[in-house]
């Protein structure tokens, strides 16, 4: 099946690579053993996953006992967040902009959400004041800072964030939400800031319901799902074989071609926001282009709502995506743009158009075009006189 639409919500999933499909393929028929068997076949897929976890290392830059093969980035939140308090007690705190995977965990342990500056990043000083605080002293369990804002791509000051909470909670976990991140910034260098680091597979080219945490050895966290102890009784659940395959296959190509991607990607992501910005009065880019990764546009469009534009786009077969959401009926700005303190002449018009892999110049054109249209429709409708019914 096969739809002429233009694809630009890679940041809420991205297409599977040929290698990932590649890769699952042989253990969703032949090789199906449960690894954690004791025959021969059972072997085999065992040592499938064994070389797999060393790529992933490889491409995260831990050891290979560090990581843990997961559902996904919501599950590694849930489970460090919540096993970091039950094991330790104390205080979670996250930032206010934070993907709601970790935000509602924070909120429902009682934790403190500390502000985001105007990129949508973590007022670092604001941080420290919280871990400053007297009240908190000693009581800090876990500190959760996203490494890619997921809505508006701002990039999170992590190595401030780590010096603030090594010298002021050294006793913290300090975990990070890497998975806006891994098509964009080496992982290497976010992982030897923090105690854990959060992915998902889907959001760099392998498959749905996949994910990995990197947890350091040593690190004491109640494990979120028991059972048969796999993934060194950090993670139970049979291991998907083909999903694990997959995952590191598309890790692997991603890492190789993150730097090729990152020009090619740039260069698409500023010839359709120039296009746009030179056709359409009242529009701003949220974020500065310096301040965020390339796979992220994020406008904010005076005169129209954010479904609007989202319905009209979509008669034009492109697909891209809101930072809003319908609360009693009303379009409300999005936890992160509020959070950011934006204009609500602007929030109310959001929008995100995500870029990747498959992403072509084409494509950039059209979407440009059919975004131009829409907005101008709109504003056309909304100042056009209204003509009253005759009684």
């Amino acid at each position: 099946m096969s739809f002429d639409f233009v694809y630009l919500d890679h940041a809420a999933s991205t297409p599977m690579r040929e290698q990932s499909v590649a890769a699952m393929a042989p253990y969703m028929s032949g090789m199906y053993a449960n690894p954690s068997g004791s025959h021969r076949f059972a072997r085999i897929a065992r040592k499938a996953i064994d070389e797999a976890r060393d790529d992933v290392a490889e491409a995260i830059g831990c050891k290979a006992g560090e990581v843990i093969f997961t559902s996904g980035g919501t599950e590694g939140d849930n489970a460090t967040i919540f096993g970091a308090a039950r094991r330790h007690g104390g205080i979670a705190v996250c930032s206010a902009a934070e993907h709601h995977a970790v935000l509602h965990c924070v909120e429902n342990l009682n934790g403190q959400v500390v502000a985001v500056d105007s990129t949508g990043a973590i007022d670092v000083a604001k941080l420290e004041k919280v871990l400053q605080d007297p009240q908190n002293a000693g009581r800090v369990s876990v500190v959760s800072v996203m490494a890619v804002n997921n809505e508006v791509g701002s990039i999170s000051p992590l190595r401030q964030v780590a010096k603030v909470v090594r010298a002021n909670s050294p006793g913290a976990i300090l975990h990070t939400d890497a998975v806006q991140a891994t098509c964009w910034q080496d992982l290497r260098e976010i992982s030897k800031l923090v105690d854990v680091l959060t992915v998902s597979a889907h959001k760099f080219g392998g498959p749905k319901g996949m994910g990995v945490t990197m947890q350091r050895i040593g690190l004491e966290i109640d494990p979120l799902i028991v059972g048969g102890g796999q993934e060194r009784d950090r993670r139970s659940g049979t291991h998907n074989v083909g999903g694990i395959m997959a995952t590191a296959a598309a890790l692997r190509e991603t890492d190789s071609t993150r730097g090729a991607e990152i020009l090619r990607v740039t260069k698409l992501r500023d010839a359709l926001v120039d296009a746009v910005i030179s056709e359409l009065d009242d529009v701003i880019e949220t974020v500065a282009r310096d301040k965020r990764v390339p796979g992220i546009a994020h406008l904010c469009i005076a005169g129209c709502e954010s479904e609007s534009i989202l319905f009209l786009l979509d008669e034009a077969m492109i697909c891209a995506s809101a930072a809003s959401a319908c609360a009693s009926g009303a379009m409300e700005p999005s936890h992160v743009l509020l959070a950011m303190g934006v204009d609500a002449k602007y929030s109310v018009g959001a929008l995100r158009m995500s870029l990747g892999h498959t992403t072509t110049e084409q494509e950039i054109d059209r979407a440009s075009s059919a975004l131009i249209a829409a907005v101008n429709q709109l504003r056309r409708n909304k100042t056009a006189p209204r003509v009253s019914a005759s009684k």
